[in-house]
């Protein structure tokens, strides 16, 4: 029997530990992306945010990125990744508003998983603050993960196939 692949969404540190540690946990899902073991959706907004950060000058002098490894990375994501256009703006995250985009495109998107490294994403999975609570009620069927995480997960449902 064949599953269908989890449907995905990464935000900006994911992308950005995937470039910057080929090796990683990160780029080891984005290489299940790239695969479509996962399915992966991005937006314009997760794509500038790459461009921003990675084109910031502190992170090109110490990771040594250049405009071209950037465009290249980015180019490659959108070859596998299904971009959403259209993202309604349902959840509010007064802590971080930017964090807010990737649970509005999860849930656009109909995804099941975010995958974050960022603190405040990754604090609203703590039912015991009421910012916690409130989220795991509103979307249950949402689950934030790191990116460790979602590959024992996976490995975990390749195991009981």
């Amino acid at each position: 029997m064949t599953t269908t692949p989890a449907r995905v969404v990464f935000d900006c540190n994911v992308f950005f530990q995937a470039l910057t540690s080929p090796s990683g946990p990160a780029a080891r899902l984005l290489e299940l992306a790239a695969n479509r073991d996962i399915l992966l959706f991005v937006s314009a907004y997760s794509l500038d945010e790459i461009q921003d950060v990675t084109s910031r000058p502190h992170i090109v002098a110490k990771y040594r990125l250049d405009a071209a490894i950037v465009a290249d990375f980015i180019a490659d994501i959108t070859s596998f990744a299904t971009c959403v256009d259209s993202i309604p703006h349902v959840f509010e995250f007064g802590r971080d508003p930017d964090d807010a985009h990737y649970i509005n495109l999860a849930l656009a998107a109909d995804a099941k998983l975010i995958v974050s490294r960022d603190k405040d994403l990754l604090s609203l999975r703590d039912c015991g603050t009421a910012e916690g609570r409130d989220f795991i009620n509103r979307y249950p069927m949402l689950q934030i993960l790191t990116p460790p995480e979602l590959l024992s997960l996976i490995d975990e449902s390749q195991g009981s196939d």
